[in-house]
């Protein structure tokens, strides 16, 4: 009898051993969980201001961008800024990989033809104020300029950005920019450059539909007339990034913008104008 219960607990331990055994050897540690890529604006633009933000590898990304030259204080003669012409720019981008991408554009402003290169630096994810910082190194050629061959020298320009974004809460997005362009004025005799400090900022009222605004004011070098001021509304439908927007310039690439703007806000002197942006996955 004695035997028999020692048997059977004997039997339960060798089980039990077993058991813990084998929970033992199946248990390692897990791998850390992949955290999505940091994103604080949803475009990679403001109005004219570039965000950190980037695609994904192989992705491109279609611009089709407009300004009409007439402004709001033309009145009614021109359809209060409606009445053509129109400024245009198109662009092309492609994701090297998922922290940069290359941008060739063109705008029908002197055929200006600019190709430019962004990076994404840092990410920081701080549980108050996350941040994203890239640069944006790029290059202007403006292939049509009165009284010149097109491959003058002076109609080359080259232009540096460092992007710095931040995220305070879950709807108010801000950026830095501060910004240099060699050769700013392409028509004066002697070389420009001019250093600016881009500001913009976006809140998301909704997750498709938010209101952004833009300042570019001059630092030190060449300006034209007025610092750049632009503000307007986004929709974000699936890919789509569509912006109308109210600037006091009328001029759409990089190079073009970051010189300054002709017209005044004060006097009402707005072009009305909208960005529009689609990504294109293969």
């Amino acid at each position: 009898m004695h035997r028999t219960v020692f048997t059977v607990f004997a039997l339960f331990g060798l089980l039990f051993s077993a058991s813990a055994q084998d929970e033992a050897s199946s248990w390692s540690r897990s791998e850390p969980t992949e955290l999505p890529p940091l994103q604080l604006f949803h475009s990679t633009q403001a109005v004219n201001l570039p965000t950190a933000e980037t695609l994904q590898q192989g992705n491109f990304e279609f611009e089709i961008s407009h300004r009409f030259v007439p402004t709001l204080s033309d009145g009614g003669d021109a359809l209060w800024g409606f009445d053509g012409p129109v400024n245009i720019r198109m662009a092309l981008a492609y994701a090297y990989s998922d922290d940069g991408y290359v941008t060739l554009g063109r705008s029908n402003v002197q055929d200006n033809l600019d190709l430019h290169l962004k990076q994404q630096l840092l990410s920081v994810r701080h549980e108050v104020i996350p941040l994203l910082v890239a640069v944006r190194l790029g290059g202007a050629w403006n292939t049509e300029v009165a009284g010149r061959d097109a491959s003058d020298a002076d109609n080359f320009q080259y232009y540096a950005q460092l992007i710095v974004n931040a995220m305070y809460g879950e709807r108010f997005a801000l950026g830095l920019v501060p910004s240099y362009v060699d050769n700013s004025h392409i028509t004066c005799p002697d070389r420009h450059y001019s250093f600016v400090l881009g500001v913009h900022g976006q809140y998301y009222i909704t997750d498709v539909f938010n209101v952004l605004a833009e300042w570019i004011p001059t630092i030190s070098g060449w300006r034209t007339a007025h610092n750049t001021v632009s503000f307007g509304v986004e929709l974000e439908t699936g890919g789509h990034f569509f912006k109308i927007v109210l600037s006091n310039n009328d001029l759409l690439n990089p190079s073009q913008v970051l010189a300054g703007a002709a017209n005044s806000v004060s006097d009402g002197d707005l072009h009305i104008g909208f960005n529009i942006t689609r990504v294109l996955a293969f």
